[in-house]
């Protein structure tokens, strides 16, 4: 059978179906040659101030210093990469005819590739697939994508991809990187001769770069600042003074102000970002050099770490994170974050305590506080002085740190709801009930982290100044596509009442400061702050924290392995650091505004500091918080009766009415008045009875139920396996009479008409001393044998 030979017709039409099955083919290619997204290389995490300034960046997975893309590039280097690459570049729609025909020219000339004759946006295409060999297919290839280029991004655009991607010799991508990596400084503030030296980079990164063929670099940036000079872009005089500008030796080390911070970022899952933070750089600087200097100092003494923390009351804002000492090495583990890290709080947690205090109406700021040997089960509280006041005022309690009266005030307010108030204020390590740590919590019994310290002190000031608080802020808003934003939110209800905080910043603005130090005494008058020290047990961390209307600075110092160190509390190692941190920066011009909305007159008696009752005979007017009406008038003050010359008590047994005179006396309990009248020569003691009436009350006085004398007795055991209690009683023939019970010569408690104390103490001889009102005293010696069920 004979083929048919097709037409010339048939052939043109099957080729113009080709040709145009072809052009869809390529029109579709040239639509989607483009990636989404044109680089998806790994980025350098960068950390920058609020300014911009560089406080440290991290290198990329791959190796390479490349920073995120910024959306603008400085106009001084646009015009030097223009000049020196492609100064058609806004002219041209992604090839530049002239260009590759001059190229071809050279190339001719030399007998050798001399030039390209790429544009920007072609470069831009070649640095996108990864640097191909040099081939006719690949400059095609490289025209066609720049096209697409030109139609999809604006020149602006083209340029800020090729400046943030472009190579720049050695191990740095991007202008930013070279930038930093070879000035120091950011692109926006380069010099003519700093921007030229990096225009000329790309352009053969692997040959030429600072710390290598210096002398060859240095020509290609004086051709270039020739040319700017040429074409009147810079005068004569910028060109002579860029001439004379040295180029860097070599690529300089990043900074590293903030290392801690930094790891933090990258740990939360911001690796490869460009943070701008709401660190002060200035401010940072001085924490960082604050802790150093105090660092070498205290290595004498073995103590080798420490951490300092600076947030604004204002707005929340962390102004500095030095969350190390730098110098010590890795050996005493310089890379620990002591600001993330949990340690034992000592007594920074007493003025949470102190101000919630007054805010429930259990004290006023003056009211006497119990201070003597005291013991709750096998807890024994100490003062770290180990001395005891008998008594003092709640705001000297708290500026003088004693542990016992805060330990009881704790006791009354309540552990369980004292915790609460802690995870309120976003104290984080608290992961164990309440009672495990018991009253312990207030001397350092769990253990806080710097952070959450600050962030709970900076919310206090906050709800005393504003009446409301906002979490701690770390970045700001910045309209940089690949930063991350935090914004942080105002919580409209204070966590604590406003007069019960300004009273608690009052008290904390008399903490004793060391004598031995003359400096800090010249800055006392400076400026007003309310602060307050802890130092853990076993001295193995010192903290301080202070506070005024504009900053709150929280400091830290120990050993980052735990290692205790004589001399390591917080009055000797972390407070000379945190004044000499204030006196670095601006003092506040005022303190905080007393909130008179939530303050009061109050007439309270001026030995007992609690509200006066009718027998108060000294009484003053002060401005308190309202909730200290709610206290309890004082308890001191008793009526008592006389004989005429004033010198014995007598009751209306043994004297005739018309003998005696009444009088309101002042009268502490007897433990209590023991330690009391030591330290306050002025306190009058009651006088003794009359003989014949000690004789009468003696006789109606009171008896010890149980234990018995030279008893030996058991505590039980309770059904779930918990050691319980034995009930100890007394009688009075007084049933309003008081008494207060002593064991071992711990005070523990007092009673009123119903005598009955339940007790566990521990196995082994104890004796008890029962005292009541009048002075008299029973007291019996007894043995706990053990437990039984």
């Amino acid at each position: 059978m004979k083929l048919l030979k097709p037409s010339k017709q048939l052939i043109k039409i099957f080729l113009k179906n080709i040709a145009f099955l072809g052009l869809i083919v390529f029109t579709v290619w040239f639509i989607t040659c483009l990636p989404e997204k044109l680089f998806s290389d790994p980025a350098s995490t960068v950390l920058l101030d609020k300014d911009g300034v560089l406080l440290g960046a991290k290198i990329a997975s791959d190796g390479q210093w490349r920073f995120s893309p910024a959306d603008n590039i400085p106009s001084k280097f646009e015009i030097c990469i223009i000049q020196f690459e492609d100064r058609t570049f806004y002219g041209h729609y992604g090839i530049s005819i002239k260009g590759i025909g001059r190229a071809m020219v050279q190339n001719f000339k030399m007998n050798k590739v001399v030039s390209g004759g790429s544009t920007i946006t072609m470069q831009l295409a070649r640095i996108m697939r990864r640097n191909p060999t040099r081939t006719i297919r690949e400059k095609l290839l490289e025209m066609i994508i720049a096209a697409r280029l030109e139609i999809r991004f604006s020149k602006k655009d083209i340029l800020n991809y090729y400046s943030s991607n472009a190579p720049f010799g050695n191990n740095v991508v991007g202008l930013e990187a070279a930038s930093w990596r070879y000035f120091g400084r950011a692109s926006n503030s380069l010099s003519w001769a700093e921007n030229a030296a990096l225009a000329v980079l790309p352009n053969a990164p692997g040959l030429i770069y600072p710390g290598k063929n210096h002398q060859r670099l240095l020509e290609k940036r004086n051709r270039l600042l020739k040319r700017l000079n040429d074409i009147q872009i810079i005068d004569e005089t910028t060109y002579r003074l860029a001439l004379s500008e040295p180029l860097p030796d070599k690529p300089l080390h990043l900074p590293q102000a903030a290392p801690h911070l930094l790891e933090k970022f990258i740990k939360e899952g911001y690796k490869g970002k460009t943070i701008i933070s709401s660190i002060d750089y200035n401010i940072q600087l001085k924490a960082i050099l604050q802790l150093q200097t105090h660092s070498e100092l205290l290595q004498e003494n073995k103590i080798f770490n420490g951490a300092i923390m600076i947030t604004s009351v204002k707005t929340g804002e962390v102004l500095a994170y030095a969350g190390n000492t730098i110098s010590t090495g890795n050996e005493h583990s310089s890379d620990v974050d002591c600001i993330a890290a949990p340690r034992s709080t000592g007594s920074i947690l007493k003025p949470f305590l102190y101000a919630k205090s007054l805010e429930d109406g259990i004290i006023t700021p003056t009211m006497l506080l119990t201070d003597i040997p005291t013991q709750f089960g096998s807890f024994s509280p100490k003062n770290f002085s180990l001395q005891y006041d008998g008594a003092v005022p709640a705001n000297q309690a708290l500026s003088r740190s004693l542990n016992i009266p805060m330990v009881r005030l704790l006791n009354e307010y309540g552990l369980e709801k004292f915790y609460r108030d802690l995870k309120s204020y976003g104290i984080s390590t608290l992961s164990k009930p309440a009672q495990h740590y018991g009253l312990s919590l207030i001397l350092g019994g769990a253990e806080a982290k710097l952070y959450d310290l600050n962030m709970a002190y900076t919310q206090m000031a906050q709800d005393l100044e504003f009446g409301e608080s906002f979490p701690l802020a770390f970045q700001l808003k910045t309209n940089e596509k690949n930063n991350i934003t935090v914004h942080n939110k105002r919580r409209m209800v204070p966590k604590t009442n406003r007069g019960a905080i300004y009273s608690t910043f009052e008290a904390m603005v008399e903490v004793n400061r060391p004598e031995d130090d003359g400096n800090w005494k010249a800055f006392a008058s400076a400026q007003k702050i309310a602060w307050k020290t802890g130092t853990s047990f076993g001295f193995r961390d010192a903290w301080a924290i202070g506070i005024t209307p504009d900053y709150v600075i929280s400091v830290w110092i120990g050993n980052a392995d735990g290692e205790g160190r004589p001399g390591l509390t917080g009055v000797k190692a972390a407070a000379p650091l945190l004044f000499d941190m204030f006196s670095q920066l601006p003092k506040s011009s005022a303190w905080f505004n007393s909130p008179k909305e939530e303050l009061c007159k109050i007439m309270i008696c001026k030995e007992s500091g609690q509200r006066i009752s009718g027998l108060c005979e000294n009484a003053v007017n002060i401005l308190l918080p309202k909730t200290c009406m709610n206290t309890t008038a004082c308890p001191y003050h008793q009526l008592v009766h006389l004989t005429k010359d004033g010198k014995h008590r007598v009751d209306s047994e043994c004297e005739s009415v018309y003998n005696m005179k009444n009088a309101a006396w002042f009268v502490l309990p007897p433990l209590i008045e023991k330690y009391y009248k030591t330290n306050h020569p002025n306190y009058r003691v009651l006088p003794d009875f009359k003989p014949e009436c000690l004789a009468k009350i003696s006789d109606r006085a009171f008896a010890l139920l149980y234990p018995k004398p030279n008893s030996k007795i058991y505590v039980p055991v309770e059904i779930d396996g918990k050691i319980g209690r034995t009930v100890f009683e007394a009688a009075h023939r007084n049933i309003n009479t008081k008494i207060y019970w002593h064991l071992d010569d711990d005070y523990i408690g007092e009673t009123k008409e119903i005598h009955q104390l339940a007790l566990n103490p521990s196995v082994g001889k104890h004796k008890l001393m029962l005292v009541d009102e009048n002075g008299i005293s029973v007291m019996v010696k007894f043995e706990v044998m053990g437990k039984e069920n």
